[in-house]
């Protein structure tokens, strides 16, 4: 009886070892989003001659995540520990491209939807996210648009997006705040550029 209490009691402490040997989860500092109620996305008026569809951006799994990401000065990719976006970074620009798209020159006839709520619309905006990241210096992001007509799949125009954002500090925070103003520039180019997508 003395053996099996005894080996009972050294089982339970060498589980009790491997439990506690276990790295703690890396909880955020900050969650981030790319417009907020302190910073409405903003700008000049879009004039939509046609309904739009807006699809959620295509591109890598780890750049359109939850994870922020900083690129190292040799090209390889880190995952930031301490800042984290509030939900998927495709949701996230598909969110902030429709919001500015909301601000409408009152001669439109058409609107932008979201492509999960778009039975039929004149045109589909699709786009893939090339680069989404946090350097040393500065913040970019990469997108191609293509602009599809909804009934042929035609290509109407296409345009290709680079903003860079230069920031001094911490990549988790003064970086993370450069890419997010490097996006809602992009978003606003996109914005801007797809009148004459349309034409």
């Amino acid at each position: 009886m003395m053996k099996r209490t005894a080996a009972f009691s050294l089982l339970a402490l060498s589980l009790a070892g491997c439990v506690s040997v276990l790295p703690e989860p890396v909880v955020p500092d900050a969650l981030y989003r790319f417009s907020s109620t302190a910073r409405p996305v903003e700008g000049a008026p879009v004039l939509l001659t046609a309904d739009v569809a807006v699809f959620e951006p295509e591109g890598s799994n780890l750049l359109l995540g939850r994870d922020i990401v900083f690129e190292g000065p040799g090209g390889e990719l880190n995952v930031l520990a301490r800042s984290e976006w509030s939900e998927p970074a495709s949701r996230l620009l598909q969110a902030a491209l429709l919001d500015r798209l909301s601000v409408l020159d009152p001669e439109s006839t058409g609107v932008a939807v979201d492509e999960r709520f778009s039975v039929t619309s004149a045109y589909e905006l699709r786009w893939t996210i090339r680069d989404l990241v946090i350097g040393p210096e500065s913040a970019v992001i990469t997108a191609r648009v293509t602009l599809l007509e909804g009934s042929s799949g035609h290509v109407s125009g296409q345009t290709l997006i680079v903003m860079r954002e230069p920031y001094t500090g911490r990549p988790d925070v003064e970086g993370t705040q450069a890419l997010i103003s490097a996006a809602r520039t992009a978003v606003d180019s996109i914005a801007v550029q797809l009148p004459d997508l349309m034409n």
